[in-house]
């Protein structure tokens, strides 16, 4: 079950990987604007809105946006008939 989940052994289709990703970046739209949006209702009046108080939050989503690409590329590849383990790695090279 974790294999699909995480995209180890599961394959994706183009139109289900263009859906992927389009449903991806709408998510990840949505968490964007809830970031800012809360670092706007957090601090104080008066004070503006600055990059060190979305630091660990930043970081957090571009984590989640990073692994989401990467395990849907992942699942792309295995349905061309490539081996997901060599083509990550010699991309990252």
């Amino acid at each position: 079950m974790l294999d699909l989940v995480f995209g180890l052994n599961a394959r994706l289709g183009r139109l289900h990987y263009f859906l992927a990703c389009i449903a991806l970046g709408i998510v990840m739209t949505g968490v964007c604007f809830a970031l800012v949006v809360s670092g706007n209702v957090h601090i104080p009046r008066g004070a503006h809105l600055t990059w060190q108080m979305l630091t660990w939050p930043l970081w957090g989503a571009v984590v989640f946006f990073v692994l989401a690409t990467v395990m849907l590329q992942a699942m792309r590849v295995r349905d061309i008939g490539w081996d997901p383990v060599i083509v990550m790695a010699g991309w990252l090279a």
